[in-house]
């Protein structure tokens, strides 16, 4: 097992990408997007069954190790202080491959 950070991002779909290029920037390759999210919050209730997705709300997860994480928090911060969101970060354990944690 690997010790990592969780981060869980829950945004407006219309700025995925932008997050994702932070995501980039960071190195952090890998990610999970579960799009079209249905929940209540400061901004009222958003359902997913808008005709579009530009009202809808889309949850991206990844984990990655500290120093990744290090690299990208000041600008997740700035970017939910701008386009609104929820960042959660959480310390995990990540059980890897049996190949993956021999490289370790």
């Amino acid at each position: 097992m690997k010790k990592m950070k969780k981060v869980e991002v829950i945004i407006e779909s219309i700025y995925t990408n932008r997050l994702l290029e932070i995501f980039k920037e960071a190195d952090v390759t890998g990610y999970t997007i579960i799009r079209d999210i249905e929940g209540y919050g400061s901004h009222g209730l958003k359902t997913a069954d808008e005709a579009n997705d530009l009202l809808s709300n889309n949850y991206i997860f990844t984990v990655c190790r500290e120093e990744k994480f290090e690299r990208m928090i000041e600008k997740i911060r700035a970017f939910i202080d701008r386009y609104g969101g929820k960042c959660i970060i959480s310390d995990s354990l990540v059980l890897l491959h049996s190949k993956d944690s021999q490289q370790v």
